[in-house]
């Protein structure tokens, strides 16, 4: 068994441990401009396919849950333009992430479908033969 670098042991206590920490209310280094970056490019990622929304879906949590920490315990105050910044960037990474699943959803749809009509011309092609 390893120990974590923050006193911990690796495996489910030591994640759990590491996610108690995480929640602690202290103040974060980083900030509104690194996440609204970050929040940008990831909904670009999304746009382009080039990650999995399901990744996304994560990521945009921990996103949220970070911006928290940044405009409730940042070293210095968030200006409004800065806030309006930050939330802009999460609400168009959550708009992208809806559009992929729609789009995902529109696809299975899709394969579905084509699935059914090619069972029923088999079943309607057996018919014929009997």
């Amino acid at each position: 068994m390893t120990v974590h670098p923050h006193g911990t042991q690796n495996g489910a206590q030591g994640r759990i441990a590491v996610e108690l920490q995480d929640e602690i209310d202290e103040p974060t280094q980083t900030t509104a401009t690194g996440l609204t970056r970050l929040a940008a490019t990831l909904s670009d990622l999304l746009r382009e396919q080039a990650i999995d929304s399901r990744f996304g879906t994560k990521l945009f949590k921990r996103l949220e849950k970070e911006a928290k920490r940044v405009i409730d315990h940042a070293p210095a105050s968030l200006n409004k333009a800065d806030k309006a910044a930050l939330r802009e960037a999460l609400e168009s990474l959550e708009h992208a992430l809806v559009q992929r699943d729609a789009a995902l959803l529109v696809a299975a749809n899709a394969r579905l479908r084509d699935s059914e009509e090619a069972t029923a011309k088999r079943r309607k092609g057996k018919k014929d033969d009997v």
